[in-house]
């Protein structure tokens, strides 16, 4: 129940959001955010990643400590330790550091769909059967990156490289994966051309290629490598379920806006967020975080294409319960660590989520 409420309040928004004047829709927006980060900050092991947190928490330097140059050398980034040692400066509990995290979050995305969503509630539904706990309560470091990333997009598209730059070690701090933002501009030169498709049966062909590659060279640092980034976590099936979740719904959506004849905003984006996840088909452990920073371009375009009253219902319909069924799987997977809800102001182990949490982190 507790995590129908935003769905409630967004479906409000849809129905009442022409009736409602912007204070209005800000108010709402506002009261969805604070639900949003009260729930996900007064967790209490509720997500797999969740649970790694809390456990690496217990060895967090305290605020006084911090400041040493062996911070650069520890398994998580500076960003993120430096929130945890100023919690750590006040508290043992760790729902502080979730407080913060889904503040950070979840506050800048909403900021990125109040700019770019048509209407602004459509967007935060489709972020919430998308992205939300995956972001929450799982790659928490990284969501934060990725959301600072999507705050300063708008210097990107105003070409303000200074502020765009500067602001990206912010995301950097929070997750080194956030370099790639670096990379943005050459995003440009992606066209939906026959380049891009040979690209792409390329990605998925050379998988046995890659895996081989171990075999083939003798050196034991860089066979160890390129086993870290074809192990067997990312089997086939892992893989086309990702395929599924992630580059379906792209390709759906940049299809039906070229069966409709209509242009988005995000095209280069989402063909980007197209060869990405096609990517991972191949390197997985690469491909899959860097995808993370694109999946939000096709779910405001989704959600915009959805408000566009020139399009047929039945490719709005379609393009829905489409989009609905790539994440079923991803649901059912992930069902035993985010249900059932367990909050601070009543503590409890849910055994099968612990047991599921061992048997991906230990081993066991």
């Amino acid at each position: 129940m507790e995590y129908l409420v935003p769905f409630i309040l967004a479906t409000l928004g849809i129905i009442f959001n022409k009736k409602m004047p912007p204070a209005k829709q800000k108010t709402l927006m506002v009261i969805i955010l604070v639900y949003i980060i009260i729930l996900l900050g007064m967790r209490y092991r509720v997500g797999f990643d969740t649970i790694g947190y809390m456990k690496t928490y217990t060895k967090a330097r305290s605020l006084d400590k911090f400041w040493t140059v062996k911070i650069f050398l520890e398994r998580h980034e500076p960003g993120y330790l430096f929130i945890c040692a100023i919690c750590k400066s006040f508290t043992k509990e760790f729902w502080p550091v979730q407080v913060i995290m889904a503040t950070i979050t979840n506050g800048c995305i909403f900021i990125f769909l109040y700019r770019y969503c048509r209407n602004v509630f459509v967007g935060i539904m489709f972020y919430l059967i998308l992205q939300w706990l995956y972001f929450s309560v799982e790659v928490m470091r990284e969501s934060a990156a990725i959301s600072i990333f999507l705050l300063n997009y708008r210097n990107f598209e105003n070409k303000k490289w200074l502020k765009f730059y500067l602001i990206s070690f912010l995301s950097i701090s929070l997750h080194y994966s956030a370099i790639i933002i670096w990379f943005l501009p050459l995003v440009k030169i992606i066209k939906p051309n026959l380049s891009l498709i040979i690209i792409c049966i390329l990605f998925l062909t050379i998988t046995p290629l890659i895996e081989k590659l171990g075999d083939i060279i003798s050196i034991p640092s860089v066979t160890r490598r390129i086993e870290q980034y074809t192990s067997t976590n990312y089997n086939l099936n892992w893989r086309i379920a990702h395929l599924i979740r992630y580059a379906l719904p792209a390709i759906a959506v940049f299809a039906a806006f070229r069966i409709s004849k209509l242009k988005t905003d995000f095209q280069q984006m989402i063909l980007l967020h197209i060869l990405l996840s096609i990517g991972t088909f191949s390197i997985p452990i690469i491909f899959s975080r860097i995808s993370n920073y694109t999946t939000m371009f096709v779910t405001v375009a989704i959600a915009n294409f959805i408000c566009l009253r020139q399009v047929k219902e039945w490719i709005r319909v379609g393009l829905i319960c489409f989009t609905l069924a790539t994440q079923s799987f991803y649901y059912y997977q992930m069902y035993h660590g985010w249900l059932p809800y367990v909050s601070i102001f009543n503590p409890k182990q849910i055994t099968e989520r612990e047991r599921i949490w061992r048997s991906l982190f230990s081993g066991k």
